[in-house]
């Protein structure tokens, strides 16, 4: 059974605050391997719903209205921003025919089907909308996990999970492969397997892992086994650096997106994903204990306030970077670009902020009117609305 009071985390608002810092660096050219902050808002996202699906199995609702009060939360938290989004690109394509192949997009992108285009014949890319690949394998992800958790036995729901993880960098290698006998140039091919939502099911799983298992309580040293987890990670990416010998490893940590010397698209994501979910267990199993270094810093105010905002600040982030501080600040000069992006930062902060108090948080109020849930069921607290907001979405 499992928990029955978990307190809302702050140190995994900071981790939010992390991962959308990272997406922005990597956009903005200053970390190359920061593209890696999507597996840990995968992993988050898995931690989190898991938790909350897994306590919700074991109440006495039927699992027909469970999964009617789990969708339409999670529609009144994630539709209204990102639909919006959507009605705003096609009033500017109406008005400015730009961007060009936003027809050819939007019927995919409204169905959450628009990871799956990246294989198609003359696939572009646009700081508008491309990045919402991933929001589309989250909607996949909420869609068939409520199933699996609320209509399978915990036993073989267990076993099922275990699978998955272990299994997982056998179908990445497959799922390379296929997309490379298929006729796809290498990078096209690592693109193919990154949008794709089999390759990321590991996540989410190891994320969900922690509470479904229990691992908070069971794994005794969570400072350790971080350390090692991420320390595992580190020298395997030394390993493909110092093999493939491209790029600067400070900047990379030999994580290149675009790499197919060594694999690396069936094994990384499998190294990243214990990572960070070591990461999520170390921050969780910090409760009621003396915090350390970081667990304060994951905590600090500033942080947690970026956190509480990702969403909004990942769907805007891109499109601010380029038609307004890419115009109005061009450099390619590295030391420019760090200077740069500390108004690129507040900007994009300040815009997610006012989307979310003006425009977001109505239809939050009615989550918690039409579809309320009771405090002792969650992971995090829903009558905290900026708290409960910002489940992970990257």
């Amino acid at each position: 059974m499992p928990e029955k009071n978990i307190e809302h985390i702050k140190g995994l608002d900071g981790l939010r605050g992390v991962s959308i810092l990272m997406m922005m660096a990597y956009h903005s050219g200053i970390l190359p391997f920061a593209w890696v902050s999507i597996q840990l808002f995968f992993v988050l996202s898995g931690f989190l719903i898991g938790g909350i699906l897994w306590k919700a199995k074991f109440g006495g609702q039927t699992n027909a209205a469970k999964l009617k009060n789990f969708w339409a939360r999670r529609s009144l938290r994630i539709f209204p921003l990102y639909f919006g989004w959507l009605i705003f690109l096609g009033v500017t394509y109406l008005l400015f025919q730009f961007p060009a192949y936003y027809t050819s997009n939007i019927v995919y992108l409204a169905t959450y089907t628009f990871n799956f285009t990246r294989t198609f014949d003359g696939w572009q890319g646009n700081p508008l909308f491309t990045h919402l690949w991933s929001l589309s394998v989250e909607e996949q992800f909420y869609l068939f996990f409520p199933l699996l958790i609320f209509f399978l036995p915990a036993r073989v729901l267990k076993f099922f999970i275990i699978i998955v993880i272990f299994l997982s960098p056998l179908l990445h290698f497959l799922l390379g492969r296929y997309y490379l006998n298929a006729g796809l140039a290498p990078f096209a091919a690592v693109d193919a397997v990154y949008w794709n939502t089999l390759t990321h099911l590991q996540a989410f799983f190891v994320g969900a892992a922690i509470p479904i298992f229990c691992l908070h309580k069971k794994i005794k040293k969570a400072r350790l086994f971080m350390f090692v987890c991420v320390a595992v990670a580190l020298f395997a990416g030394l390993f493909s650096f110092l093999d493939a010998g491209t790029g600067n490893y400070l900047l990379h940590l030999g994580y290149q997106h675009n790499l197919t010397t060594n694999l690396e698209y069936a094994w990384h994501y499998t190294l990243l994903n214990f990572a960070f979910a070591s990461v999520v267990l170390f921050v969780v199993a910090g409760i009621g204990n003396k915090k350390t270094w970081l667990q304060k810093w994951l905590e600090a105010k500033w942080l947690t306030n970026i956190g509480g905002v990702s969403y909004g600040m990942y769907v805007f982030h891109w499109a601010i970077l380029v038609y307004f501080f890419e115009r109005l600040l061009p450099t390619t000069d590295y030391s420019l670009k760090l200077l740069r992006f500390i108004p690129y930062a507040a900007v994009v902060y300040l815009v997610a902020q006012l989307s979310f108090r003006y425009f977001e948080s109505p239809f939050l109020r009615l989550k918690e009117v039409l579809f309320p849930v009771k405090k002792t069921g969650e992971m995090q607290q829903p009558g905290q609305l900026k708290s409960e907001a910002q489940l992970p979405v990257p």
